[in-house]
């Protein structure tokens, strides 16, 4: 008797582009923290501009054969418009990649997670400085990340739905005068969880602990 054949969905699997050194650290925490391990976040450090960063991310989605390919950028460090980025909108669905932006930059998805800003905040500097008593002297610089931020994942984890209410409030506010969301992360964040699963955090209960002490 012929045995029967167990039907299985394939394995997914995503695949995150950062322009920034800074980016990829955070979301390496993440995949770390999560246990993530069908994701992967890779910094591209040579690209020209935000069109050839898609490309290049493409180029990885077909090497890497991966199910889903997101770059992540800020408006600050690539020097963009929401008018150039939205012109880049239509090449990044013909090369099956998908955009996540901050603007001005990756620290106000930090800044999300514990406050909504009143209006436009376009410059780096201040939210840097808004960020350095809550998160232990917080610097934006990828080094941070490597010392002083090592568990900044973990210790914003507690206010991650915080943050998406937060997030959709601040674009609620900002959108009109921007032309684009200041940030769509969140849609990317919906697709980690729809492709990697909720996240599994018991085996960091200690470092957990030893943050919130």
């Amino acid at each position: 008797m012929a045995r029967k054949r167990i039907s299985e969905q394939p394995h997914r699997t995503i695949l995150i582009v950062t322009a920034t050194e800074a980016e990829a650290l955070y979301f390496s925490q993440m995949r770390k923290d999560c246990r993530f391990s069908n994701m992967t976040v890779v910094w591209e450090e040579n690209f020209k501009d935000l069109e050839n960063l898609i490309t290049l991310a493409s180029r990885y989605r077909n090497s890497g054969k991966y199910s889903v390919v997101w770059v992540l950028f800020g408006f600050a460090d690539l020097g963009v418009s929401a008018q150039q980025v939205k012109q880049m909108l239509a090449h990044a669905k013909q090369k099956k990649v998908q955009l996540a932006w901050t603007n001005p930059c990756l620290p106000l998805w930090y800044l999300l997670h514990l406050q909504v800003p009143r209006g436009f905040v376009d410059d780096p500097k201040m939210i840097e400085s808004v960020l350095g008593k809550p998160l232990g002297g917080f610097s934006s610089d990828a080094s941070y990340l490597l010392t002083e931020g090592m568990y900044l994942h973990l210790k914003l984890y507690p206010a991650k739905s915080k943050a998406a209410i937060n997030a959709n409030t601040y674009n609620n506010l900002v959108e009109d005068r921007l032309g684009l969301p200041a940030t769509n992360i969140v849609s990317m964040l919906n697709e980690i969880t729809d492709i990697c699963g909720l996240a599994d955090l018991t085996h960091n209960q200690k470092q957990l602990g030893m943050k919130k002490g």
